[in-house]
C-alpha cells in the first residue's frame, strides 16, 4: 500500500481538483490521508463529501503546514509515501509509474518532474522516457542549483524507511530545511524526465509569494542547509553557489524589511568573502553568472540594472 498525504488549510477553491487526481489513480492500493489543518472555509465539507473508503481525514487545530506534514508521516501506514499539495494535482498514472520505477531499479526513492501551470486545462506531452540513477549527493546538487524544482517534498515517491527519519520544522519554509537531509540518506535514486506533477500557481501559492517574512525564513533555512552540507562535503561548489545566488535573488525583491534584515546579517560581506572567479567558470547558467558578477561589482549597480531590465520587459 502507498500513502498519499495531502495537507490542507482553507483550500476550498482547489482541493477537489487535487483529490480527484489522487482518487482516480490507476494504482488503486492507496491510503489517502487528508490533514485538515484547522480550515475555516468549506474545505472539510468538500473532503467529507467523498465516499471513498481509502480516504482518512485527520481534522486538527491549525498548526501550520510544516508540523501538519509530520502528522501525515506519523499516521501513514503505507510502504511508500507521496505528498501532494492541496492546490496541485497529478497525472492519472503518477503513483503507478513511480512505484514501478522504484521496483525496476531497486531504489527507495523515485522522482518525476513537475510543471508550473496557471490553469487546470494545461496538457503536457512528455518526451521519450529517460530514467537515470543518481546518488543522494547528485540530487543535493540539483536542489542547491534549483534544477527542476527538486527542493520540494512533492514529486517524490519515498520508502517509509527514509521519510520516517525526517521531521519537518515549524517554519514558513519547510522543504528547504529537510529535503537535502533525506537525499543524503540514499545511495541511489531513480530520476525520471517524465512530467507527472502539476504545480498550480495562483495568487496565494508559495511560488507567488514575495513577502519579507517568507524570504527571511528562506535565507535562514538556506544558511542552516549550507552549514549542514559544508561539514559533510566541504568542497561542494554548488553549496557555495547556492548561498551567493540566494543573496543576489533576495536583494532583487527590493523590499525594505528584507533589505534591512539582509544588511543586519551582513549578507553583502558574506557574499564578497565567498565570491571567487571559479563560480564564473562553473556550469552555472549564463544569466546567473551575470547576476553574480554584477552583484560583486556593486549591489546598487545590480539593483539599478535589474530595475531597468524589468521595466524594459514590461
Amino acid at each position: 500500500m502507498i500513502s498519499v498525504i495531502v495537507n490542507v488549510y482553507n483550500g476550498e477553491k482547489y482541493i477537489k481538483k487535487c483529490l480527484d487526481s489522487i482518487i482516480n489513480q490507476t494504482y488503486k492500493n492507496l491510503e489517502i490521508l487528508i490533514i485538515n489543518d484547522g480550515s475555516t472555509d468549506d474545505t472539510l465539507k468538500i473532503c467529507q463529501s467523498y465516499e471513498d473508503k481509502r480516504i482518512k481525514i485527520i481534522n486538527q487545530k491549525n498548526i501550520g503546514i510544516s508540523l501538519s506534514r509530520n502528522v501525515g508521516i506519523d499516521n501513514a501506514t503505507g510502504e511508500y509515501l507521496f505528498f501532494v499539495d492541496s492546490d496541485d494535482y497529478i497525472e492519472q498514472d503518477t503513483i503507478k509509474y513511480l512505484y514501478n520505477t522504484c521496483k525496476k531499479h531497486d531504489v527507495k526513492m523515485a522522482i518525476c518532474q513537475s510543471i508550473v501551470v496557471n490553469n487546470y486545462d494545461k496538457k503536457i506531452k512528455n518526451e521519450d522516457e529517460n530514467v537515470t540513477i543518481i546518488s543522494g549527493v547528485e540530487l543535493v546538487k540539483k536542489i542547491l542549483l534549483n534544477i527542476e524544482r527538486n527542493g520540494n517534498i512533492w514529486g517524490k515517491l519515498m520508502h517509509k524507511d527514509i521519510i520516517k527519519q525526517i521531521r519537518f520544522e515549524n517554519r514558513i519554509i519547510s522543504d528547504v530545511a529537510v529535503i537535502h537531509k533525506m537525499a543524503l540518506l540514499l545511495e541511489e535514486i531513480a530520476y525520471s524526465n517524465q512530467i507527472k506533477y502539476y504545480y498550480y500557481k495562483h495568487p496565494n501559492s508559495i511560488l507567488s509569494s514575495k513577502s519579507a517574512d517568507h524570504s527571511i525564513d528562506y535565507y535562514k533555512a538556506s544558511l542552516e542547509r549550507y552549514d549542514f552540507i559544508k561539514k559533510l562535503y566541504p568542497n561542494l561548489i554548488e553549496n557555495d553557489i547556492c548561498i551567493l545566488l540566494s543573496i543576489v535573488n533576495l536583494y532583487s525583491h527590493n523590499n525594505i524589511k528584507l533589505n534591512n534584515f539582509l544588511n543586519s546579517e551582513n549578507a553583502v560581506n558574506k557574499f564578497k568573502k565567498m565570491f571567487t572567479l571559479k563560480f564564473i567558470k562553473s556550469n552555472l547558467k549564463r544569466n546567473d553568472k551575470i547576476k553574480i558578477l554584477l552583484f560583486r561589482i556593486s549591489p546598487k549597480l545590480y539593483q539599478f540594472i535589474l530595475k531597468k531590465y524589468l521595466n524594459h520587459k514590461k
